[in-house]
């Protein structure tokens, strides 16, 4: 189970007016096969927490769903829960609108900002008394006793260091000879045995014991031998110098206008192209917060690496040229803001070669004057001719741009879930593009989705009633 919360959202009036009239929530269930249960739970924060929304619903494998509801409120809230599919699986945002149905930037809220979207539990509540303990019941099963994991290898035993000789064992002292024994006394005689029936008569005198005979003297104890000499101890080895962090080839740091770094998170390279040049294939370049300005092209040809962009990371393009030529395959470019100083006539990223995947970026242009159909052709995204498959483009923001994306002859690939407003629209000339769950913003476009002459019929574009419906009642322009 997820649990999202927007937090409490200041609506309070400006002139008389709240900013805010409406919200609009979008749904996107990615997993295939799961579907999952959305309950949508809005609370009026004026002087109490009252629950004013109460919507449960269950959104297919796949689908999109988009729900408005009342926020002509001082201040709301909003709790969004999630249950039956992988919490990674549902992408939410969240969407404050005016009178006229424009968005209210203040109030906008995409997935990574919602607060619970790493699918925590909500805060622990004060713990009860503690009951009466209950009867215990009785035990049940032992289960059975999983299998005993195999017994790792024995390591190698160490090398047993060199016995020291023994030393020379002394010679046994000679036993001393044992004394002569004495002689024994003689016997004393026997008294003589008085009459019978008379009285027993003395008993003889006891003869004298003979004298002891002398003791031999004890032998002299031999000599101990010498002990033997101690082996030499060896030297011990010298201590090897101090290792050093080295710079990690798969995680660089870019930092702008650091100078000499080598980078490190701590020592960061100070341009985008040092951290691509330094970067090993299917690694990351890590572009810290700031302001980095474009003059000359970057082009990132290395397999599977991420160009990842953190909170305040700005690419200002100051010059007519492609900021970023992309080829190869598996390039991800993630959570980039990326714009212009002025209309300049080119686009910003430029792909080709496979499955690449343009995700979380907001991409922008200057205002023009005038309608859309006069402004300098300035692009978010354009593909190269022939020379495009597998594309991914998901979760971006794209506004104030003569076309989000312009997609080039047999060009193939995946937009879903973008907000785009202030252009021309998607441009699909021939490719084959499978446009889901988009939604459109305000100003509108001149068109939300264009289909040039030669592009196919049939899916995944028709019926064109469909294709509409799955991208927020877009408004497409058909020319095949």
């Amino acid at each position: 189970m997820a649990i999202l919360l927007t937090g409490p959202i200041d609506n309070s009036p400006v002139n008389g007016v709240r900013a805010t009239q409406t919200v609009s929530i979008k749904i996107e269930n990615q997993s295939a096969v799961n579907a999952a249960t959305i309950l949508i739970q809005g609370y009026s924060l004026i002087a109490t927490r009252a629950l004013y929304v109460s919507e449960q619903f269950t959104i297919l494998p796949g689908a999109v769903a988009t729900r408005n509801y009342f926020a002509d409120l001082n201040s709301f809230e909003y709790v969004i829960t999630v249950t039956g599919a992988t919490p990674e699986d549902i992408l939410v945002s969240f969407w404050g609108k005016n009178s006229a149905g424009s968005l209210v930037a203040a109030h906008r809220l995409v997935y990574s900002e919602l607060f619970g979207s790493e699918n925590f539990n909500g805060a622990t509540g004060t713990t009860g008394t503690t009951g009466p303990t209950g009867i215990t019941g009785s035990t049940g099963i032992t289960g059975v006793t999983g299998a005993t994991g195999t017994t790792g290898a024995t390591g190698d035993t160490g090398a047993t260091g060199p016995t020291g000789p023994t030393g020379i064992t002394g010679s046994t002292g000679l036993t001393g000879v044992t004394g002569a024994t004495g002689t024994t006394g003689a016997t004393g005689a026997t008294g003589d045995t008085g009459p019978s029936g008379g009285p027993e008569g003395p008993t003889g005198a006891t003869g004298a014991t003979g004298a002891t005979g002398n003791t031999g003297a004890t032998g002299a104890t031999g000599l101990a031998g010498a002990t033997g000499a101690t082996g030499v101890t060896g030297t011990t080895g010298a201590t090897g110098a101090t290792g050093t962090v080295q710079p990690n080839p798969f995680d660089v740091y870019v930092l702008q206008g650091a100078v000499g770094g080598d980078g490190t998170q701590a020592n960061p390279f100070g341009t985008i192209q040092q951290g691509v040049t330094a970067v090993s294939p299917t690694g990351t370049v890590h572009i810290l917060g700031g302001t980095y300005p474009i003059t000359a092209n970057i082009t990132i040809n290395k397999a599977g690496i991420t160009l990842k962009g953190y909170p305040s990371t700005i690419i200002l393009l100051q010059a007519a040229v492609i900021p970023f030529t992309i080829i190869g395959s598996g390039v991800t470019v993630d959570g980039l803001t990326i714009t212009s100083d002025n209309p300049y006539a080119v686009e910003f990223i430029q792909l080709g070669g496979t499955n690449h995947t343009v995700i979380n970026n907001t991409i922008f242009g200057p205002p023009q004057a005038g309608p859309s159909s006069g402004w300098v052709v300035n692009r978010g995204l354009v593909t190269q001719i022939g020379n495009m498959t597998g594309l991914l483009v998901q979760n971006n923001i794209f506004y104030s741009l003569r076309q989000p994306a312009y997609f080039n002859p047999n060009t193939t690939g995946e937009v879903i879930s973008n907000v785009v407003y202030n252009t021309r629209g998607f441009v699909n000339d021939q490719a084959v593009m499978v446009f889901s769950g988009n939604s459109w913003g305000s100003p509108v476009n001149a068109v939300d989705i264009a289909l040039l002459v030669g592009t196919i019929t049939g899916p995944p574009f028709d019926p064109i009633s469909a294709l509409s419906a799955n991208n927020s009642t877009a408004t497409i322009q058909d020319s095949r």
